[in-house]
């Protein structure tokens, strides 16, 4: 494996934290505004199913993972990207709310790279997290989606 450090993202969103917590935690999942079908059992050791069409040209990408980790309002962590080695992805999603009743989200993406070549892969996630919280920003302070 190679060491690579975590990907980590903050973002801040005006609107309370059960506004924000619920938009991401959720038995929808990131659907309808990131995801174009998702599944969320809210339990430890929950299974989490996620499917692409919109974000990908048309292309169908199906994954899966787990929640190690929920607690409320506060905290999920999962594993997600399964392949055969298992699980490549472990992300830990905490949220805070401060003062002016906005939220605080702090992702940190654990993606495991085994070769150079594979570096691509940890680009993408960084990639689109970026992009799934431009797009939860608009949802959660806006109301509306654009995919």
């Amino acid at each position: 494996m190679v060491e690579t450090p975590p990907i980590e993202i903050i973002e801040y969103f005006n609107a309370p934290i059960e506004k924000v917590w619920n938009v991401f935690v959720n038995e929808n999942g990131w659907s309808p505004w990131f995801t174009d079908k998702m599944y969320m059992e809210l339990r430890n050791e929950g299974k989490i199913t996620f499917l692409w069409k919109q974000l990908t040209l048309g292309e169908i990408v199906e994954d899966e993972g787990y929640i190690e980790e929920i607690i409320d309002k506060r905290l999920i962590i999962f594993w997600w990207y399964k392949e055969e080695r298992g699980y490549r992805s472990k992300v830990e999603m905490s949220f805070s709310k401060d003062e002016n009743n906005g939220t605080w989200l702090k992702i940190i993406d654990y993606t495991q790279v085994y070769t150079l070549d594979e570096l691509q892969i940890k680009y993408g996630c960084a990639l689109g997290w970026g992009q799934m919280l431009n797009l939860a920003k608009l949802w959660i302070e806006k109301g509306i989606t654009i995919i």
